[in-house]
């Protein structure tokens, strides 16, 4: 579908954020990402991880 599309990467930080197009810079961020989303749980492992912590510590409802 986007065979000839550029990637390009978005950083934003409290203060800014930037739109990153250069490619070198592109592939230097792209790793560190890639590393991140590999460890993520998948999305039934995120449901229960969250059900858990939710019984673990339930909240006392406040008036």
């Amino acid at each position: 579908m986007f065979l000839h599309a550029r990637i390009v990467v978005w950083v934003e930080t409290g203060y800014s954020g930037e739109l990153v197009q250069k490619t070198t810079a592109v592939d230097q961020l792209q790793l560190p990402y890639d590393r991140v989303r590999d460890m993520a749980l998948s999305p039934g492992e995120s449901r229960e991880f969250i059900e858990r912590m939710l019984e673990e510590a339930p909240c006392e409802p406040s008036i």
